[in-house]
């Protein structure tokens, strides 16, 4: 018996495979696109001086609103908003990590321990108000450590900025 009925079938999964190869390479190619797309509409990935200054203002803000609140004694509003001003603060890491600014990164860790510290004390069952003002202290000045260092008062628009020639 001939074995010529074979030959189709054979050529036939020999153009599978091509046509399995070359669809591979497409799927390939537009998933690489695809990520390429998705990587330059992401702000974190190329977190920009200006993203970084409306974090910081939004954690200012946050942060002013939870030491208005302990003034009050409103321990678990306080608490709430000093989630919000942490959130916006760690966010900033990115902005230290990309310029690869170890320094700026330690001020930025320990403002974010400080952060927990106090939120630690609003935790407790019967908050202890000189243990929040301790710890509100203590955030004040590991954030006063950073600014010290890397903030400036724009003399033009009295707004803060990175100081210049910090980020070279």
């Amino acid at each position: 018996m001939s074995e010529d009925w074979l030959r189709p079938a054979i050529g036939r999964s020999r153009n599978v495979r091509v046509a399995a190869r070359v669809t591979g390479s497409l799927l390939a190619a537009a998933l690489i696109t695809a990520t390429a797309a998705t990587a330059q509409k992401n702000p974190y990935r190329s977190y920009t001086e200006e993203k970084f200054v409306q974090n910081m203002q939004t954690a200012s803000r946050n942060y002013a609103a939870v030491t208005e609140l302990l003034t009050k004694g409103e321990y678990d509003s306080a608490k709430a908003q000093l989630t919000r001003a942490r959130e916006q603060l760690a966010i900033t890491m990115a902005f230290w990590q990309d310029r690869k600014k170890d320094d700026a990164i330690t001020l930025l860790r320990t403002a974010l321990e400080t952060t927990d510290e106090l939120d630690s004390v609003l935790s407790t069952d019967s908050v202890d108000a000189a243990a929040v003002k301790m710890a509100a202290q203590r955030l004040t000045a590991s954030c006063q450590a950073c600014h010290s260092v890397y903030r400036d008062q724009n003399p033009a628009t009295k707004g803060y900025r990175v100081k210049p020639g910090l980020l070279q």
